[in-house]
């Protein structure tokens, strides 16, 4: 049958070809400089450039795009470009704070400062462990101390000889009783005979006859009032001991305190800051406050005793004065740049650890602070997944706040669970935060989240393609180059280089267009190095990259294959000859991942009087998307722009894909739809060695689709399958006949007139091609011509209002 109206495609317009003649080298892709740079990208480029060199609030970026578009590449590419620059980094450590041990103190320094000051605590503090014992063991030290021990001593005698003074008139004296273990205590002694004697001793002396029990009881009395004398004379002693050991100390603190104020001084002057004034006097305040606990336990250790006790309390002496440096600058002379691939609570914001006590219970102090990666980028740059953030609502929350004020709080996730709970400083923190993300994602938190725009203010879009020109072919084959270079593959031919162009334009599903997902292109040349390998070649040509392709498409094909085989067994009923009424042959795209594929599929309508409209069956049993759902809703306004203008419309129809049995999407079947209740209608039957595929809309415009490349291929391979007629064809919106990039297969049939492919653009068009029948331009009456399918249509909703106006 002969189709004036349209006419089908040539060979020529089925497939770009890359001229072999437009590559810049010869004869292999080794010729040429490797790609080191971006390319295709430059829209991204510039906000992320504008986004790094702005350190102002809220210019963090959203860098958006699919996968394979070389963000991860662009961004380190551009970061790297900014590491000459000088950048204001820091240190940070914290350390005790004495007064409130909960509560750490934050030191902050320049860049490398934090280790010279750490190494000058360490230094400074081995000094006073040693210096102090020492200091004890000076001759004039010591001859200060003793001073001060015999000053107390002579007065303490002074008082004892005044009070033995007083009593010896009333037949008492003063002495020292020993105890029993060993131990002797100041005592009032009677004197009998000349002799001291114990009170305790009175009982016998009387039972011997010595004294008289009056002369004991005398003697008892005046005891016990020289006995309250001399508790009262210990007492005093007691305040006066007190004082001594005061003074003492003093004297031990003033001479350890000119020894820390010599050692620290160096410390005050490389560092006079406020922060670290205070933090000294407060190592000072505690050395001096546990100076006992410092002469005895290094005094233990010089003398090379080993004693756990001492060896722990040492420890513990030490830990307390130490410095927790959680972020060393001192080598780092750029921004830093940090990509977490794996981020934790833990490992973003840092942690506080626990350690076990004797006790058995987990206690933190500021020894056991730790830094994140979002501390040890400041001044920097981090690189993030989006969703590896947002499926965390903890670290999505704790993100936020860092952006919305720089402020960084350590603590641990459990925190809250903890009984002594660390508080540290907070950090003003200078990061830009880079997230990898999905376009429809940023949208959707722009909308909904308040805070979202001012956190962050650029967005990168990188382009997953981009126009296919000259001088982006020449780069494709500088990448190639680098590839192969880089990863010791083997280089490509002319013919090798122009597949894998062709594949990077056919990716795109336009001719006009060529693909900017590098990584994609990447995995193609090292498979196709592997089969030349495999072959022993010394360079990957097109018959390579071609067998790559196919071994692609053989590791995702199973359920290609699954379908293919059920249609050819008639288990999916297919038809691709003759003509039938209400049925036809409708094109489906499957994806298994980088590879798709497309088969047909049976759509039939029926229709009968009633009042019901269309129903779509998909939709009734919710299979249908709402892009479908739209599409068949649509064929009713379609119907009655053509139609209801000169008569009423009453009829119920049902369109379905049959044999389907999953969720169908999308419109690209609307016009085999409405084409098929048009057939349905008019009682005109359909071809059945044609496939249709395309959107339609209201006023029987007939729109582009995606996938079409494989929507002809699966409809090519069931009619090969079937038997090659010469009458068999696919009919396609003409907007889509720049995206062709069909298989040397597919174009020989055609050359050979085996197969046709027909571009449509008018909804008469695809139902004179479909139907064999004119379709018909209505007349000023209103009335279609007779012999066309509209007119058919015309009379037969005529009878099926009046049908189902009688129901």
């Amino acid at each position: 049958m002969k189709h004036d109206i349209v006419k089908p495609l040539l060979p020529s317009e089925l497939r770009w070809k890359c001229a072999l003649t437009s590559l810049p080298f010869k004869s292999s892709t080794k010729e040429l400089k490797p790609l080191h740079r971006i390319v295709g990208q430059e829209r991204a480029v510039e906000a992320l450039e504008l986004g790094a060199r702005i350190r102002s609030q809220g210019y963090n970026v959203w860098a958006s795009g699919v996968v394979g578009t070389g963000r991860m590449t662009t961004i380190r590419q551009i970061l790297d470009s900014l590491q000459g620059e000088k950048a204001a980094l820091s240190d940070f450590a914290y350390v005790n704070n004495f007064r409130q041990p909960e509560s750490p103190v934050l030191l902050r320094f320049s860049a490398g400062e934090g280790r010279v000051f750490t190494r000058m605590m360490d230094d400074v503090l081995t000094v006073v462990r040693r210096r102090i014992p020492q200091l004890f063991e000076e001759v004039q030290f010591q001859a200060e101390r003793k001073e001060i021990i015999q000053r107390y001593q002579l007065r303490e005698k002074k008082v004892l000889e005044e009070f033995d003074v007083k009593i010896r008139p009333s037949g008492f004296v003063v002495g020292q009783l020993q105890e029993e273990d060993g131990t002797s205590r100041t005592e009032v002694f009677a004197v009998i005979d000349g002799k001291p004697v114990s009170i305790d001793e009175l009982d016998a002396l009387v039972q011997e006859g010595k004294m008289t029990m009056d002369q004991a009881k005398a003697l008892g009395d005046a005891y016990s009032t020289h006995r309250d004398e001399l508790a009262d004379i210990s007492r005093r002693s007691m305040r006066v001991m007190v004082d001594f050991r005061k003074e003492l100390k003093k004297h031990d603190q003033a001479a350890v305190g000119v020894l820390l104020k010599s050692i620290f001084d160096d410390i005050r002057t490389s560092f006079p800051r406020d922060r670290v004034t205070e933090y000294l006097n407060g190592v000072t305040k505690h050395i001096l406050e546990r100076l006992d606990e410092y002469v005895r336990v290094y005094q233990t250790k010089q003398s090379g005793v080993v004693d756990e006790n001492v060896d722990e309390m040492a420890r513990t002496l030490e830990r307390l004065t130490s410095v927790n440096l959680i972020v060393d600058n001192y080598d780092v002379k750029a921004a830093p740049v940090i990509v977490e691939t794996v981020p934790t609570y833990s490992t973003l914001f840092g942690t506080i650890e626990r350690r076990v006590d004797a006790r058995g219970f987990a206690v933190s102090d500021f020894t056991h602070i730790r830094a994140g990666a979002l501390l040890r980028a400041d001044g920097g740059y981090i690189v993030l997944n989006a969703m590896d953030i947002l499926v965390d609502v903890n670290i999505w929350t704790s993100l936020k706040k860092v952006m919305l004020y720089g402020r960084l709080d350590i603590q641990a996730l459990d925190s809250q669970f903890q009984l002594n709970n660390l508080k540290p400083d907070f950090i003003n923190v200078d990061v830009k935060i880079i997230l990898l993300g999905d376009p429809s994602v940023y949208l959707a938190l722009w909308a909904a989240d308040e805070d979202f725009h001012k956190m962050f203010k650029v967005h990168a879009e990188f382009d997953s393609e981009t126009k296919r020109s000259a001088e982006m072919i020449r780069h494709y084959c500088a990448f190639i180059c680098q590839i192969s270079t880089q990863e010791n593959l083997l280089h490509c031919d002319r013919g090798a280089a122009a597949a894998i162009v062709e594949w990077a334009v056919a990716f795109t599903e336009s001719k006009e267009k060529i693909s900017l997902q590098f990584s994609y292109a990447a995995d193609l040349l090292r498979e196709a190095s592997h089969f030349a390998r495999q072959s022993r070649a010394r360079i990957i040509r097109a018959e390579h990259v071609r067998h790559a392709l196919e071994m692609r498409h053989r590791r995702s094909s199973r359920a290609d294959e699954e379908i293919r085989k059920s249609i050819a067994k008639g288990i999916l009923l297919i038809d691709v000859k003759g003509e039938r009424v209400g049925q036809i042959n409708g094109l489906t795209v499957y994806s298994s991942g980088i590879v798709s594929f497309g088969k047909p599929a049976r759509i039939t309508t029926t229709v009968s009087a009633g009042n019901a409209g269309i129903i779509n069956i998909e939709r009734e049993v919710e299979m249908s998307g709402p892009i479908h759902s739209k599409g068949v809703l649509i064929l009713s306004g379609l119907l009655r722009a053509l139609f209801s203008r000169a008569q009423s419309i009453s009829f119920s129809a049902s369109i379905a894909f049959e044999q389907s049995y999953g969720g169908i999407d999308g419109d690209s079947a609307s016009t085999a739809e409405i084409i098929a209740l048009l057939s349905a209608i008019s009682n005109v039957p359909i071809r059945q060695d044609y496939a249709m595929t395309g959107s339609i809309n209201q006023k029987g415009d007939i729109q582009p689709v995606g996938g079409l490349n494989e929507k002809i291929t699966g409809f090519y391979e069931v009619c090969k399958d079937r038997g090659l007629t010469g009458t068999q064809g696919v009919v396609m919106p003409t907007q889509n006949v720049g995206d062709l990039m069909l298989s040397d297969e597919i174009i020989d049939a055609v050359k050979k007139g085996k197969f046709r492919i027909y571009p449509v653009s008018r909804l008469e068009e695809a139902v004179e091609l479909m139907m064999g029948m004119p379709a018909g331009k209505i007349a000023k009456n209103g009335k279609f011509p007779p012999d066309t399918v509209f007119a058919k249509v015309q009379a037969n909703l005529d009878v099926l209002h009046e049908a189902s106006r009688t129901r």
